[in-house]
């Protein structure tokens, strides 16, 4: 009664998800991991990395208040030596002005995702900050905020260079600050990156970008990159309230001027409306975000943290490996579903028809050696190829009323044959080995009508495999009838069966039916 293969073809259906994954670059850290993968429904990108190579360059200075070009870019090299923390932005300005002045650097704060500048302080009071205008100047940004999203509207990743009287790990005071320049960078999008999003806008997962750069910026990029309704932005900087977050959650596809506080509270909001979400990230600030979300996916590239949380790590940190990986992640749950529904009707059967023989004054028609025929040929055999072929289809919904549908209908069928089978063969006085026989025939066929089902959409894979269990079936009884205990089929014992057997032929549809839109549609609503 207990379905005990199952048990060891989840493990080998998963075991082999693993090793395929790995060949798409793709470690797997928690093996339930691939089962949620394959139904997330809203996929949640950090730009960088993903979109875009994580790679930038600096395309031009800005001065602004007639600052000299010469000067601020020496500040620049200035910063960039003093602050070498090895993050894109820095990178890029460190590469473009490689020769630093002979500058004392007395202090330094470091990029943070949530304050969005870091700066240095140098000797005689010369002290400069880089990073997001809006939170280094707040509400005086505004002033040149217009000259700002002139390069932000195409695509480019727009950066002030302030000095500012004193520096604290904090907050700047806006009051005493200096715009010095823009600084304005770029990011590569990926080649594939196209491809990539019009996969899963293909197979209807949403997909939201969430970044800590400009709004405008972020959506410029992910348009380009082709994706579906990036002019919906919004800039989480205004989303002050959980109320806010939640409602721009479900509206906009581009949220900008994202803090880590607001990515976990994101992904909180989508989940919440009955999302299963998933969540790529590489840095410590995405670790909240990443432990929040149903299925986190990290970037080998990515800091230690983020990859220790995650569930998935991409080893070639490629975003374009996403769409193999959840096809396989189907691959496994679509099948071991079609496998689940063939063991559960042998076990919901078996439980069935014990409880019914306790209670009549009939003998079980069954011989072990009988069931490990038909087990063979309509789970055994048949469940190990179907859960190794390929199938990509959308999962829709829960793992088991998806298989119980099926099952169930199978397993009353099977029982009620067995049951009317009693009564025909004490009314027609059948011996308890013809009994048997026809028990063994009648329980072959409908279990081959389940795996009928079972197979359906029908393709090659399946014709010949529904088939060859067929063929097996009957030749076993006709070549071994000693072995399974068969006798053989007399005129009354065939009349029987053939009203028997196209009883079970109607029967099975409408249990199928009643299963599935009265018992399950009740249960749902």
């Amino acid at each position: 009664m207990i379905p005990e293969g199952l048990v060891l073809l989840t493990s080998v259906v998963l075991a082999v998800g693993v090793i395929r994954l790995s060949r798409h670059k793709a470690l797997v850290q928690e093996l339930y991991s691939i089962e949620t993968l394959a139904r997330v429904d809203t996929l949640c990108l950090d730009k960088t990395g993903t979109i875009t190579e994580g790679k930038m360059q600096t395309d031009s200075i800005v001065p602004l208040g007639g600052q000299n070009q010469a000067e601020i870019e020496k500040i620049l090299a200035a910063l960039s030596a003093s602050l070498d923390d090895g993050t894109p932005t820095m990178n890029a300005v460190k590469e473009a002005f490689p020769n630093p002045p002979d500058w004392k650097c007395e202090k330094t704060v470091p990029f943070s995702s949530a304050r969005k500048w870091s700066g240095a302080c140098f000797q005689h009071e010369r002290n400069y900050v880089l990073g997001a205008g809006e939170f280094i100047m707040r509400e005086h940004f505004k002033i040149i905020k217009p000259q700002a999203e002139k390069y932000a509207k195409r695509g480019q990743r727009v950066l002030l260079l302030a000095k500012v009287k004193s520096l604290s790990a904090d907050i700047v005071d806006p009051s005493g600050t200096i715009p010095l320049a823009l600084v304005i960078l770029s990011d590569r999008i990926r080649p594939n990156a196209r491809e990539t999003l019009k996969y899963f806008r293909h197979q209807g997962v949403n997909l939201k970008v969430i970044s800590g750069d400009s709004p405008a910026t972020v959506a410029n990029i992910a348009e380009k990159a082709g994706l579906e309704n990036a002019v919906s932005y919004v800039d989480a900087s205004t989303l002050k309230t959980d109320e806010s977050i939640k409602a721009a959650a479900e509206k906009y596809t581009v949220f900008g001027r994202v803090t880590p506080k607001q990515k976990l509270q994101l992904v909180k909001a989508i989940k919440s409306q009955n999302h299963i979400v998933a969540m790529t990230g590489d840095g410590v600030n995405d670790v909240p975000a990443l432990k929040e979300s149903d299925c986190s996916i990290a970037m080998a590239s990515g800091s230690d943290a983020a990859r220790t949380v995650s569930n998935i790590v991409l080893l070639n940190s490629d975003f374009s490996s996403m769409p193999r990986i959840v096809d396989e992640g189907r691959r496994c749950i679509n099948n071991l579903q079609r496998s689940a529904t063939l063991f559960l009707v042998k076990a919901i059967f078996s439980a069935l028809t014990a409880i019914f023989f306790i209670f009549v004054s009939c003998n079980y028609p069954f011989q072990p050696i009988q069931f490990t025929l038909i087990n063979a040929v309509s789970i055994g055999i048949p469940s190990f190829f179907l859960a190794l072929e390929p199938n990509c289809e959308r999962i829709h919904g829960r793992f088991i009323v998806n298989v119980l549908k099926k099952s169930l209908p199978g397993a009353f069928a099977l029982t009620i044959n067995i049951a009317l089978l009693s009564a025909v063969s004490m009314f027609l006085g059948f011996t308890d080995k013809e009994i048997s026989t026809m028990a063994v025939i009648l329980t072959g066929y409908t279990e081959l009508f389940v795996l009928f089902q079972v197979c359906r959409p029908f393709n090659t894979r399946h014709i010949v495999l529904f088939v060859s269990m067929a063929f097996l079936f009957v030749a076993a009884l006709i070549k071994f009838p000693n072995l399974f205990e068969i006798t053989p089929v007399t005129l009354p014992m065939l009349a029987a069966l053939i009203v028997l057997m196209l009883f079970a032929t109607f029967l099975m549809p409408v249990l199928y039916h009643f299963f599935q839109k009265v018992i399950f549609r009740k249960s749902k609503a």
